[in-house]
C-alpha cells in the first residue's frame, strides 16, 4: 500500500512538471515560428503526450495481449474527450474556434471510422496497419509545410527554438514516466480484483496513458493556451489511431475482439461526433457541456464494469 502511494505521488509530480515543460515549450515555438499555438498542439505536442499509448500497446501486442492494446487506444479516445476536454472546460475556460479546427475534426472522423471498419473483421492486417501509419506521416507533413493560421512572430522574453525542443523532449519523458508508474500499478490492482484485459486496457490503461494529455490541457487551459489544449486533445486521438494502432499494426497484425464493435468503438464515433456541437457552441465552452462529457466518460467506465 505505501508502495503504491508513493509511486501515484510520484507519477502525479512527474506529469506536473512533463505538462509544464511541454506547454512552455510549445507556446514558446509558435511565438518564435508565428505559428497559432493550435498546430503546435495538433502535432509536437500530440506526439509527446501520445508515447504512452504507443509504448504501452506495442508491448501489449509484443506479449500477446493485443485486446490491451486496441482497448488503450479506443478506451484513451474516449477518455480525451469526455475526461480531459470535459474536466479542463470545467476548470477553465476554453475556446474552440470551429473555423479553425474544422479540417481537422473532419479528418479525425474519416480516420476513426476506418479504424473501425478495419477492425470490424476481428483483424487489423500489416496492410491495414500501414495504411493508418501513412495516414499520419502525410497529415503531420501537411499541417507542418502548409501552416495554417499564422499569427505575428513573438520574441520578446521567448526561449530560443533549440531550448523549446528540449523542454518539448524533457516533457514528454516525464509525462511517460509519470504516467508508467500510475499504470503499473492500477493494472496490478485490476488483475488482482480479476478484470478481464478489455476491460483493464478501456479503463484502468486507457486513464493511465490518458495523464498526459489530461495534464497537458489542464496546464495548457490554466495559461490560456486554448489552441494548446485543444490541439492535443484532437491531435492526440489522430496519432493514437494513426500511428499508434498503425505502427503497431504493422509490426505485429492484431487480433481484435469483435464484441467492441457494439460498444466500446460506437461510443468512441460518438465522442468524436460531439466535437462538432461543442465547436458550433456558444464560446467559451460552457459548464454544461463540460459537465456533460464528463458525466458521459464516467457512465462509460461504470457500464464497462457492469
Amino acid at each position: 500500500m505505501t508502495l503504491s502511494i508513493t509511486l501515484l505521488i510520484l507519477g502525479g509530480l512527474f506529469l506536473y512538471y512533463g505538462a509544464e515543460w511541454i506547454v512552455r515549450g510549445g507556446s514558446h515555438f509558435a511565438a518564435r515560428m508565428g505559428l497559432s499555438p493550435l498546430v503546435i498542439g495538433l502535432t509536437i505536442i500530440a506526439f509527446g503526450t501520445s508515447l504512452p499509448e504507443m509504448v504501452v500497446s506495442l508491448a501489449a501486442a509484443v506479449t500477446e495481449a493485443p485486446s490491451i492494446a486496441i482497448g488503450n487506444v479506443v478506451g484513451s479516445n474516449i477518455a480525451n474527450v469526455g475526461l480531459v476536454l470535459g474536466l479542463s472546460a470545467f476548470l477553465f475556460p476554453i475556446t474552440i474556434n470551429y473555423l479553425k479546427i474544422q479540417k481537422d475534426l473532419i479528418i479525425y472522423m474519416i480516420a476513426a471510422l476506418v479504424f473501425a471498419f478495419f477492425v470490424s473483421d476481428g483483424l487489423i492486417q500489416r496492410y491495414e496497419g500501414a495504411i493508418l501509419f501513412g495516414g499520419i506521416i502525410i497529415y503531420t507533413w501537411y499541417a507542418i509545410t502548409h501552416p495554417r493560421h499564422r499569427v505575428e512572430k513573438d520574441v520578446i522574453g521567448k526561449d530560443s527554438i533549440p531550448k523549446c525542443f528540449i523542454y518539448v523532449l524533457l516533457g514528454s519523458v516525464f509525462l511517460y514516466f509519470g504516467a508508467k508508474l500510475f499504470v503499473e500499478g492500477a493494472v496490478t490492482l485490476a488483475e488482482l480484483m480479476g478484470v478481464s484485459n478489455v476491460v483493464i486496457g478501456m479503463s484502468v490503461v486507457a486513464l493511465g496513458t490518458s495523464l498526459p494529455e489530461l495534464a497537458t490541457s489542464v496546464v495548457a487551459a490554466y495559461h490560456k493556451e486554448s489552441g494548446i489544449s485543444v490541439g492535443n486533445i484532437i491531435g492526440s486521438n489522430l496519432f493514437n489511431v494513426l500511428s499508434v494502432i498503425g505502427l503497431v499494426s504493422f509490426l505485429h497484425p492484431l487480433q481484435t475482439p469483435k464484441e467492441i464493435m457494439h460498444f466500446e468503438i460506437p461510443i468512441m464515433l460518438a465522442f468524436g461526433f460531439v466535437l462538432f456541437p461543442i465547436a458550433l457552441f456558444k464560446q467559451p465552452i460552457s459548464k454544461v457541456s463540460s459537465a456533460i462529457l464528463l458525466i458521459g466518460y464516467i457512465s462509460f467506465i461504470i457500464l464497462l464494469f457492469n
